[in-house]
Order: structure tokens, then sequence, then C-alpha cells
């Protein structure tokens, strides 16, 4: 679970960029990148602190963590409310600037990342998105249905109280998402073992899994719990949640909000529980689950193209607008991959 946590740091302006570059480099040092593995990933923490005091008018934030699948890795995401760019693949080229430098920043950070996207509006401001393993150029196989996301822990607080997990065979893709209540190390205990008892538990109906979970939770504080199936074999997805995560279906033209029960999984299990079937199209929906720490009152439709971005900026698209600031936050994205290797 721990994996899935972002660190985020605060670039409000150019005194603080050295402090966060060193937090960052340190961070990827714990990942296992050393040697010239390191330096590249060093180049890239400067080129995306760099471009934030420069182009964003009041900096902006950083989200970042260490990547335990594939060999391990180290993931960054840039948000700000900057200007915006009205021409990206303009500024990708090497010689591009608005600022009268160099303007080799996001080229050069589209090179050195195995993953790399960006999503940028004017007057809105700009996401970046990089992502690079230890093993070089991992080949990358778009057209594939992954779940990606972002878990950032309340203000001062060190551990996230939100969790989640996927495992997947040949014929389901099971998530769960996890909001243990409150936040602290409490929640962060109370996910954890939620976690786990999904991880263990090996039935294909969501229904049971959140009863075995209940039974895992009771001594804990308990949680909030949204378990989710995608059937690939009879294009379903099955679904049954507790308490307020929130989910919703993208399909062409409709927006499927889901149903959730009342209760805290640990302490109060609704007596009627039941499986929710929804038809799923693999290569055309998209499936958006998040904590309470994000606004429910989000239209993705105000974004232009942004669902043929990479999972991980649309769900930082979320946070960067409807984060409310008061709680953990976790937002994941379930969608066919596309081919965004520098």
């Amino acid at each position: 679970m721990a994996e899935h946590q972002h660190q985020k740091y605060s670039l409000p302006d150019r005194s603080y960029q050295g402090i966060v570059r060193s937090e960052l480099r340190k961070l990827a040092i714990e990942g296992g990148f050393s040697g010239h593995r390191l330096g590249e990933i060093e180049l890239i923490i400067a080129e995306v602190t760099s471009n934030l005091v420069k182009h964003a008018i009041k900096g902006g934030i950083l989200l970042a963590r260490i990547l335990k699948e594939d060999g391990g890795g180290f993931e960054l995401i840039a948000i700000d409310d900057g200007p915006g760019i009205k021409l990206t693949a303009k500024m990708m080229e090497d010689g591009q600037t608005t600022k009268g430098t160099l303007g080799q920043g996001l080229g050069a950070i589209k090179r050195l990342s195995d993953l790399f996207d960006i999503y940028s509006m004017v007057g809105w401001g700009t996401i970046v998105f990089s992502r690079s393993y230890i093993k070089k150029n991992k080949p990358i196989t778009p057209g594939v249905f992954e779940i990606n996301g972002i878990s950032v822990a309340k203000k001062d607080e060190v551990k996230c109280g939100d969790a989640w997990s996927v495992r997947e065979n040949e014929n389901y893709i099971k998530i769960a998402m996890i909001d243990g209540l409150g936040h602290g190390a409490s929640a962060h205990n109370a996910a954890t073992i939620a976690v786990e008892a999904a991880r263990l538990y090996p039935s294909n109906n969501p229904v049971n899994e959140l009863r075995h979970m209940h039974d895992s939770l009771k001594k804990t504080r308990g949680a909030v719990v949204n378990i989710t199936h995608l059937d690939k074999r009879n294009k379903q997805l099955v679904y049954s949640g507790v308490g307020n995560i929130s989910m919703k279906v993208l399909s062409p033209g409709n927006v499927k909000a889901c149903f959730s029960y009342n209760g805290i999984v640990g302490h109060i299990l609704p007596a009627s529980l039941n499986n929710h079937n929804l038809v799923w199209n693999e290569q055309l929906d998209v499936v958006v689950m998040h904590s309470d720490g994000i606004t429910t009152r989000w239209d993705l439709s105000k974004y232009p193209g942004i669902l043929q971005r990479h999972g991980s900026v649309v769900s930082a698209v979320l946070y960067k607008d409807h984060d409310r600031g008061t709680d953990d936050s976790t937002v994941i994205v379930g969608k066919i991959s596309k081919a965004v290797n520098g």
C-alpha cells in the first residue's frame, strides 16, 4: 500500500528550490537509483523545479513517490496554476522558450523519462508527469487497461490513511479503495490491514470480500471501502461499496455515478449488502474512484482532451481543482493506456 502514497512538496518560489531538489534526490536514492541513472533523475528534478519557478506565477507543488513494481522506479508530478501553454507540442522542441532561456526543459524531461505526459490549458495551469524506472527503457505496452492514481496525506501528516490495491489475472481486474476513518497513523493502520485482507481473499464476489474485510478490521477504527471487479470475460463491472468512496464510470456520452451503502467496514456493516453490475467496455470506459478528500462535484468534460492523457495526469487534474485540503486525498483512474514514453 505504501508504494502508492505520494510525498507532497510545495515550491512557491525560487528560495525553496534547493531544499526541494535535495529532498527529491534523497527519495530517488532511497528508491534504489545510483550512478548515471541517478544523474538522469537529478536532471529531471532540476528541469521540473526550474520550470515551476520560472513559468508559474506562484510556483506550484510536486508529488513524488518511489515505485516498487517493475524493478523499482521514481515518479514525479508537477502541478501549477500558472499561465498555461498555448502550443504544448511546440514547447516540447528544444530551443523553444517563453522566458528567454535555452528552452530545453520539457524536451529534456521527456527524453530522460520512461513515461512522460503533459496537460495544459491557457489561464488554468500545467501538469507535467514523469516516471522513470531503474532499468531504463523498460518496454511500454499501450492499449492495455491500467489503474493509475495519486494518494496524498493530509497536511502535516506523514502517513496517508487512504489506500488502494489492484490484483489482476486473466479474467479479472480487482480494485480495492480504502479510506481509514480520520487520518494519521491509526487511519493508515486500518487501511494497511484492509489492503492485506483484500490481497489474500480469493473470491470474485465483492460483497464476500467486504464481509471478510469487515472481520479483519474489527480491532481498528474501521474504514470506508469500495471493491470493484472488472470482469474481462463477461464485460461487466461488478462492485459494492460501504461509506463515502465515490466512483463514476465515464462512457462516451454518459456518466454513471455508482451507489454506496451507509456504514463503516469493521464496525457497522449493512444487513442487506448486494453486488451491483454495469456493462463494461474495456476499450471505451473510464473508471474514476476517489476518497472524500476530493469533492464530488467535478466534470471532466470541462478539460478538453483530458481523457486522452495518462491516468496519473487525469488524477492530478482532479486533485488540483477538487482537493478539499482537510483530509487525505486519493484519486485513481482506470483506462486504456497510451504510448507516452519519452
